[in-house]
This record gives C-alpha cells, sequence and structure tokens, in this order.
C-alpha cells in the first residue's frame, strides 16, 4: 500500500478514462486519489439535497460502486470537512469547524455507503458539500446541498424569545431595518418592525432593540410556523428563517415561570 500512495498519478487523453494512481500525501489537500492500472470509470450523480434541523444531527448521503483501496474525501468550498483511506479516518487537516462533528460509517464502506454523518448543526453549516470515493475500479463524485432549520419548541400559555442573526458591528441602531413575518399555511402575516424605533402589529408580539429577537407571549398552538426575520443594513441584508411549535397545555407555574424570564405582561 505504501508503494502505491508514493506514486505519482498519470493521465490518459481520453474524455472519459485516466490512469490516476496515489498522489502522495500532502498533495491535493494532503488527502490521496486512487486509481487503476486499467481505465477508470468515472460517475457523477445529481445535487441531493437535505433538510437538518439546528442542533440536531443529519446524514449527508454518498453513495458509490463498492471497489478496493477506497478513498473518501467529503469537503465544504475549500474545508476539508472528513478524509478517510488507508482503512481508517484521517483527520490530521480536517477543518476546526468540524472537530469531533464528522462520522463515517465505517462497516458500510465496502457495500458502497461513503455517507457523512454531521452533529450538532449550526447555521452555518448550511451549504453545499461535495463528496469524493476513489477505488482501484471507479471514482464517484456527489454534491449534496444542506439546508439547516432552526426548529424551536413550546408550550400553550408560555412565553419565547426567537433569535434573529445580527452582526453588530457599530455602537448603535443607525441604519438598520427589521420586519418580523410569520408563515402559516402559506399566510404571511407582518409581525412587528423597527426602523429608528419599534412597532409591533399584532397582540403579544415585541422586538428586543437591542439584538432584535422577537417576544412573544401567551403563546397558543396557532403560534406555530415559520417566523422570519428580514434584516436590512447599509451594507448587507440577511434573512434568517426559524420554525416554532407549540404543543398544547403548559399552565400554571410553568407558564409564570416563561412570562418572567422574557419579561412578557401576564394576563
Amino acid at each position: 500500500m505504501a508503494a502505491r500512495i508514493a506514486k505519482a498519478i498519470e493521465h490518459v487523453e481520453h474524455p472519459n478514462c485516466y490512469l490516476p494512481t496515489f498522489l502522495p500525501h500532502g498533495s491535493a489537500g494532503g488527502v490521496p486519489r486512487v486509481a487503476a492500472r486499467q481505465a477508470v470509470v468515472v460517475r457523477f450523480t445529481e445535487q441531493e439535497t437535505v433538510t437538518g434541523l439546528f442542533s440536531k444531527d443529519c446524514i449527508l448521503p454518498c453513495p458509490f460502486s463498492p471497489g478496493d483501496y477506497e478513498v473518501i474525501y467529503w469537503q465544504k468550498g475549500d474545508k476539508i470537512v472528513h478524509s478517510y483511506y488507508d482503512q481508517s479516518d484521517q483527520l490530521e487537516r480536517q477543518d476546526p469547524d468540524y472537530r469531533h462533528r464528522t462520522h463515517l460509517f465505517h462497516e458500510n464502506i465496502p457495500s458502497g455507503n461513503a455517507s457523512l454523518k454531521l452533529s450538532n448543526l449550526t447555521v452555518t453549516d448550511e451549504g453545499s458539500y461535495n463528496c469524493y470515493v476513489g477505488t482501484q475500479q471507479t471514482k464517484t463524485e456527489v454534491e449534496v446541498m444542506l439546508h439547516v432549520r432552526d426548529q424551536l419548541s413550546s408550550v400553550e400559555g408560555s412565553s419565547t424569545a426567537i433569535p434573529c442573526e445580527y452582526s453588530n458591528n457599530t455602537t448603535n441602531n443607525e441604519g438598520v431595518s427589521v420586519v418580523w413575518t410569520l408563515n402559516r399555511n402559506a399566510v404571511i402575516s407582518v409581525l412587528a418592525s423597527f426602523n429608528g424605533t419599534s412597532h409591533s402589529y399584532q397582540p403579544r408580539v415585541q422586538i428586543n432593540q437591542n439584538d432584535f429577537s422577537l417576544k412573544l407571549c401567551d403563546l397558543t398552538a396557532n403560534d406555530s410556523g415559520e417566523y422570519l426575520c428580514n434584516i436590512s443594513t447599509p451594507h448587507y441584508t440577511k434573512l434568517t428563517a426559524r420554525t416554532l411549535q407549540v404543543a398544547c397545555c403548559g399552565k400554571g407555574l410553568n407558564r409564570w415561570l416563561l412570562s418572567v424570564a422574557t419579561n412578557c405582561p401576564q394576563n
């Protein structure tokens, strides 16, 4: 195996075939690429789309044709997400953002499964991922688009605060405009806005003028839905989506405690 890794890559002038071997460690991002002595079939698949929930785990699919000497390489842009060769994980050059958060299903690799489990999803995980798998027989490339949704849970009668992503690089809110809307069953309702001063257009809602989060008091099941925070500054515009699920019940002491925690008035 060591002799294979030491070889340089070779090419054949053919649109569908090449004769690669292994790149030495430290080349091509530190991940060896596999090839066979015979012509290799290059297999591309259509883009996959995966939606995960914030702080939860999700699986990015990457099927390939089983072969010998598997090399698996997951990448997001120029970030190395996960590498595997020599029948083990190779994480020395893994990007710090993914440390202790990635997992391959080693027992399923021989059968053609290079899917990656990504744990504790964050909003910054959203984007396009590329999976490269090389064996002596074939080379496969799969693109996976990951969408991350933030689902909040609460109970009827309680209160909550829905965050809005905002990078505050100034000491004041001059030039900042914020609009909160609710998308429920394809019906859009404007809840509140901020443009120097805050305005509420629905009962039980209020914008926090420090971080522009949305406070909701005395929740009901009808408050379930997708909340959108559209924030505009002289430098950028950003839309943040949060999903709120309100379950039944939650009266008495729990309601009082949550109302106090978010500074909401009690009925």
